[in-house]
């Protein structure tokens, strides 16, 4: 979910889509629909970009690029969660909770440094330890790979075997830890469980660089027909989060979902404001994931204070949203575009005060 100015606006598209699509599910627009593959768009589109020549022999050198990009933003959201915490409480948006004291507030705060979650408009920003982990572990393997071939004897076949067997490995624990509702700190076990994820978007930048000719109008109309099936008829619901996943079949389920996303985004890249407006929100992706349940709650303030007479104290409260049925497509405009609006102007703050450096020259 890093920012990369270097690489194409397609796949600022992509994240424009899945990130869409979060907050569609979050809404109850489609949510069970969206949920079979939005959050694994996100972990392909990290495994396309995953560079093993620069990073390849160093894996902890990935770790640091990975966490340099994402811990000064989650900080910093997570502080204006906790900030906001009186406020919601204090005109009903959060339900039988407590006024912090300073003490609690930098408690909490400091909880945020280690990335834990301690506020209810901070949920969706579970996501980002286990982002995080597994671009570490996927690294890992790589790592493995490449040195157990040099130390065997460099075989030009050791090492993809190796590594092979090592996303194997980690996606059957995953798989295994799911199936017993293992939870583990960080949200670990979803890290593991997304590794052949990055394996197969890894897979496809080497061998299939020009993937885009397979993309087409009717192969995003038969996968989203056939992702409608899995819902309608399999009944077949997917919630990483909450430990739901239909065994090994979540791996197909997922590759569909992203086969779906890629297509519309080539369609997407034909329609030049189309195209402009979801790279915009692809590259506030982030900014979006972390501050869309705090731009719903906030909507609900409004409607219930300006507009909703009879609205009572469980749709203030209630959450992610609290006029579900009436509100939705309102939520999920304002749910994308204020937190990408502010992620605008977070960047352009930065920016002014931390200006970059000039390059050396030669």
């Amino acid at each position: 979910m890093s920012r990369n100015t270097e690489r194409s606006a397609y796949w600022d598209i992509v994240k424009g889509f899945a990130i869409i699509a979060v907050v569609m599910g979050h809404c109850g627009i489609m949510t069970a629909f969206v949920y079979l593959f939005h959050l694994a768009v996100f972990f392909f589109v990290t495994g396309y970009f995953y560079n093993e020549n620069k990073y390849g022999d160093d894996p902890f050198r990935y770790f640091g690029v990975r966490l340099a990009g994402c811990w000064p933003r989650f900080f910093f959201y997570s502080i204006c969660c906790v900030l906001v915490h009186n406020f919601f409480v204090t005109h009903g948006l959060y339900a039988n909770a407590e006024l912090y004291n300073h003490t609690t507030m930098l408690t909490y705060i400091l909880h945020s440094a280690a990335m834990q979650n301690t506020e209810t408009m901070q949920g969706a920003m579970w996501f980002v330890p286990a982002w995080l982990l597994s671009s570490a572990c996927f690294g890992g393997i790589v790592w493995f790979g490449r040195t157990a071939a040099r130390r065997i004897g460099g075989s030009s076949r050791i090492e993809p075997a190796v590594i092979a067997f090592g996303v194997l490995a980690a996606g059957v624990t995953g798989l295994f830890l799911y199936d017993r509702q293992c939870y583990l700190p960080y949200n670990l076990h979803c890290a593991i469980l997304v590794i052949p994820l990055y394996y197969a978007a890894w897979m496809m930048r080497r061998h299939l660089p020009s993937f885009k000719r397979f993309t087409t109008w009717y192969g995003a109309l038969i996968s989203a027909v056939l992702l409608h099936l899995v819902n309608t008829r399999l009944r077949i619901y997917i919630d990483i989060s909450a430990m739901s996943i239909p065994g090994f079949s979540y791996y197909l389920i997922s590759l569909l979902g992203i086969y779906l996303v890629l297509s519309l985004s080539v369609l997407a890249e034909r329609i030049r404001w189309l195209s402009k407006g979801l790279a915009f929100l692809g590259r506030h992706s982030f900014d979006i994931m972390a501050l869309h349940f705090l731009a719903f709650k906030l909507i609900d303030l409004v409607y219930a204070r300006f507009a909703a007479v009879s609205a009572t104290a469980e749709n203030l409260a209630g959450f992610p949203v609290g006029f579900r049925g009436e509100l939705e497509p309102v939520y999920l405009a304002l749910g994308v575009l204020l937190p990408a609006l502010a992620g605008w102007a977070v960047d352009r703050i930065a920016r002014f005060l931390l200006p970059e450096k000039p390059a050396l020259s030669k």
